[in-house]
């Protein structure tokens, strides 16, 4: 068993969360040699004003893990990723050792069993959208195959171009919301597929759409157009608009459904079904950068500006 150095009744802390908006799993690296909660603390994340630490468990070079946080609680380890994200920490800059490496797939399959995850759900942190970063210095897809019980080398999938021009494998580059915006004739390919406006600029628009072309096909949602996003295409699959049929608003009891579902996936949030105060913030937030009436509710105008 991973030795375990329990902090969690001395680290500061503010917000919290029920378990069930957990829906990811981030990796991540320290990009330093050592270090531990107090001296990343002390040494940067104090100084940002933040009121929490940035992960909930920080795995040493020994193996050892220190438990910095119960997942209820709402660390700073990506940008608009946090209320739906359990994090853990390698000490390291791209290099592990092997006990770091049993220990994270130790703790990982017991994070996945407790808050029903899945593979797939356990990303690195530059796999999140938004995100412009080295970290977690590792080839996620061995991670992941690895979590599996499969240690073999992970193949480089070739998928049959459907698309005349591009060329779609799982070397083609990642396309992601980031500043300066990526552009180019894939990002094109992806704006067709998904209904967005075609200019070649991946920007918040056609973000949003391809997280709803993820939810509608069953991928992971998180508006990164990479090997499974051009598959899909590939295989000549669209963005089917979903069909409007009610006003969605924040009542009591709350409401819930696919059509919920559907819109938590374009707006980045947990995704439960339930039209709870978050799923209404980030509608509030939606509907003010749209230039549109903004009161929370998504009624036709804000349904056909969202998808």
């Amino acid at each position: 068993m991973t030795k375990i150095i329990d902090i969690r009744d001395r680290t500061p802390k503010r917000s919290t969360r029920p378990l069930s908006r957990i829906t990811k799993i981030a990796r991540h690296h320290s990009a330093t040699t050592g270090g531990d909660f107090w001296a990343f603390w002390n040494g940067r994340w104090k100084g940002l004003g933040w009121n929490t630490g940035g992960y909930h468990e920080i795995i040493f070079p020994d193996g050892t893990v220190q438990l910095c946080y119960d997942p209820n609680v709402i660390t700073n380890g990506i940008a608009n990723h946090n209320t739906i994200t359990y994090h853990i920490c390698l000490v390291g800059n791209g290099k592990f050792t092997e006990a770091q490496e049993k220990a994270f797939e130790e703790r990982t399959k017991l994070a996945m069993k407790r808050f029903g995850l899945k593979e797939k759900d356990v990303l690195g942190h530059k796999e999140f959208s938004g995100a412009s970063t080295a970290c977690p210095g590792i080839d996620m897809n061995k991670v992941r195959l690895s979590l599996t019980g499969n240690k073999s080398p992970v193949k480089e999938e070739k998928v049959k171009p459907q698309v005349k021009g591009v060329q779609t494998s799982s070397s083609q580059r990642l396309l992601r919301n980031v500043r300066p915006y990526m552009r180019g004739a894939d990002v094109e390919v992806v704006q067709r597929a998904v209904g967005a406006k075609v200019d070649g600029i991946y920007g918040d628009e056609t973000e949003r759409l391809v997280r709803a072309y993820q939810e509608q096909h069953g991928l992971i949602i998180d508006g990164i157009a990479g090997p499974q996003v051009f598959g899909a295409i590939a295989a000549g699959n669209k963005l089917s608009k979903p069909k409007y049929s009610r006003l969605l608003r924040r009542t009591i009891p709350m409401m819930r459904g696919k059509d919920i579902e559907a819109v938590q996936a374009i707006l980045g949030v947990a995704i439960d079904g339930w039209y709870g105060p978050i799923t209404e913030a980030a509608v509030r937030e939606f509907q003010r950068a749209a230039g549109i009436m903004v009161d929370g509710i998504v009624g036709p105008q804000t349904w056909n500006r969202l998808f």
